[in-house]
C-alpha cells in the first residue's frame, strides 16, 4: 500500500526538537539556525502544530552544511520519542511484532510527516520498508533519520541488537564518515539506490514482541485517526476509517451512514474512493480485521462482546469473516496467540 503524497507536505511540530538537540549536542547554534529559517522552537513543543517540510529542508540543509557531517541524519533518531510522534509513539510502541510495526509506520506515518512515501512489501525471502520523500528529494537527512528512528525504535522495543539484513538509501555514497552508516544499522549499506529500503529478515519480524499490548494499540490506533481525521479533512481514506471506527458498535455502519457523516452523497463518497483505488467495503473489511486481530490477541473480551464491538449480527457471521481473513478460528487464533506469548516469555 502507498501513501498518498500532499501538494504542501508538512510535518509534526516536535520533530523540530529533535532536530534542535541533535545541533545543539555538536555544538551548533539551533536557535539561530531555526530563527534563520523563520521556525519558532517555542512553538514547536506543541504536538497539535505542522511546519511546512520546505521551511524544514531549509534547516536540514544548513545543518549539512554546517556540521559538514554527511551521517548527521542519525543522530536526529536519538532524540525522538514515542511522544515526540504523538498517540502514534504509543501505538508503534505497543505493536505485536515489528511486521505489525512497520505496516502501522505505512498506514499512519501521515501524522509525522505528509513529505513520506511509504509502502511495505512482502517477497519470498525476507519483508522490506520502502520509504521516500514526495517532494524535497535531494535533502537526505530526513530521509536517514527516518530509517533510523525505525530501527532505533525496533531496538527499544524488541531487543539492543536488532537489525535490518540490508540497507539501501537514497543519497550518494559520501565522500567522508560512510563508516557511520554500517556501524548504526549494522548491515551493508547500499547508496545511490532509487529508493530508501530496510531489507527485514521475516521469521524476526513475526516474533512476538516483549511489551506487546492489543488494547492499548487500538487505543491509540484510533487516536491516531481521529488526529489525522482533523488534520487533513480532504483525506477521504482516513475519514472513512475513524468513521467506520466510530460506528461499528452501533451495527448501523453502512455506507449511507458513512456519507452522511462525511456530508456528501453515497455517490460522491464511492467516486472519491475510487479515485485512491479502494472501496467503502474494502476499508470496512481491513478496519474489522485490524480491530478483529486486536481484540482477539487480548484475553479480555468474550467472543460475543467483539462481535458486537465489530458490528455483526451473530457470533457465526463474525467466526466465518474471521477463519476468512486469518484461516484460524477466533479460539485457534487466540489460542495460538497466547501460546506464543508463553513461549516468548518462558
Amino acid at each position: 500500500m502507498m501513501e498518498h503524497p500532499e501538494k504542501f507536505p508538512h510535518l509534526i511540530a516536535t520533530w523540530a526538537i529533535a532536530v534542535a538537540q541533535a545541533l545543539d549536542e555538536i555544538g551548533l547554534d539551533s536557535k539561530a539556525i531555526f530563527a534563520d529559517t523563520g521556525i519558532d522552537l517555542i512553538h514547536a513543543r506543541d504536538p497539535n502544530m505542522r511546519i511546512p517540510a520546505a521551511k524544514m529542508t531549509q534547516v536540514y540543509n544548513l545543518a549539512e552544511k554546517l556540521s559538514n557531517d554527511p551521517a548527521f541524519g542519525l543522530s536526529i533518531a536519538r532524540f525522538i520519542h514515542p511522544t515526540s510522534l504523538n498517540a502514534l509513539g504509543y501505538s508503534l510502541f505497543a505493536s505485536r511484532t515489528m511486521e505489525t510495526f512497520c505496516r502501522r509506520i505505512v498506514r499512519y506515518f501521515r501524522l509525522v510527516t505528509t513529505n513520506a512515501i511509504n509502502q511495505f512489501e512482502e517477497t519470498e525471502t525476507d519483508l522490506r520498508l520502502i520509504m521516500m520523500p514526495a517532494t524535497d528529494r535531494g535533502s537526505f537527512i530526513p530521509q536517514d533519520s527516518w530509517l533510523a528512528m525505525i530501527v532505533r525504535f525496533g531496538r527499544d522495543i524488541y531487543r539492543p541488537n536488532f537489525s535490518p539484513i540490508r540497507v539501501k538509501l537514497r543519497r550518494p555514497e559520501p565522500k567522508r564518515n560512510k563508516r557511520a552508516f554500517i556501524d548504526y544499522f549494522q548491515a551493508p549499506v547500499d547508496f545511490g539506490h532509487k529508493t530508501n529500503v530496510l531489507i527485514f529478515d521475516k521469521q524476526d519480524m513475526r516474533m512476538q514482541l516483549p511489551a506487546a499490548n492489543a488494547e492499548l494499540a487500538r487505543q491509540n490506533d484510533q487516536v491516531v485517526l481521529s488526529l489525522l481525521a482533523r488534520m487533513d479533512r480532504e483525506d477521504i481514506i482516513t475519514q472513512v476509517r475513524a468513521s467506520v471506527v466510530d460506528l461499528l458498535p452501533s451495527g448501523e455502519c453502512c455506507k449511507e451512514k458513512i456519507a452522511e457523516r462525511l456530508h456528501m452523497s453515497e455517490r460522491t463518497l464511492q467516486g472519491r474512493l475510487s479515485k485512491r483505488k479502494t472501496s467503502y467495503r474494502n476499508l470496512l473489511n481491513e478496519t474489522r480485521k485490524e480491530l478483529a486481530e486486536q481484540y482477539i490477541s487480548q484475553d479480555l473480551r468474550s467472543f460475543s462482546e467483539v462481535t458486537y464491538l465489530l458490528g455483526f449480527a451473530d457470533i457465526s457471521s463474525f467466526s466465518r469473516a474471521f477463519r476468512n481473513w486469518t484461516g484460524l478460528s477466533p479460539t485457534a487464533y487466540r489460542g495460538e496467540y497466547l501460546n506464543n506469548l508463553q513461549s516468548d516469555h518462558g
